[in-house]
């Protein structure tokens, strides 16, 4: 069953382990993230409301119904559903920590001068 807005699949919702469309979802927004050299910041960011993601995803839910008009609703409730669960932030972090390394910007070797 395809979640709307007004059908929910509770399956899907209720699910302790993250589901493969939570997990795509992180890794589109670690690549973003990661392009846009944004890796410290949001890594600061999730660190610091790790304990609060319980609590972040359930005002996320109240938000719904005026959110729906601005943003992606089917991306908004899977991201949702994903902070809902305990671990979803440390594999958050890992997915953009890994983009950064693949996607981020190329690191500088710096040349040791001949003379010393």
């Amino acid at each position: 069953m395809q979640e709307t807005f007004f059908h929910v699949d509770w399956d899907k919702e209720f699910a302790e382990e993250l589901q493969e469309d939570e997990l795509e979802l992180f890794d589109r927004i670690a690549v973003e993230i990661a392009k846009r050299q944004m890796t410290v910041p949001a890594l600061m960011l999730l660190e610091g409301f790790k304990p609060l993601n319980w609590i972040g995803s359930q005002i996320m839910l109240f938000l719904e119904p005026m959110t729906v008009y601005m943003l992606n609703i089917k991306e908004l409730q899977i991201l949702r559903r994903a902070f809902q669960k305990r671990d979803s932030m440390e594999v958050f972090a890992k997915k953009i920590e890994e983009a950064d390394n693949k996607f981020g910007p190329k690191k500088k070797k710096k040349r040791r001068s001949p003379d010393g």
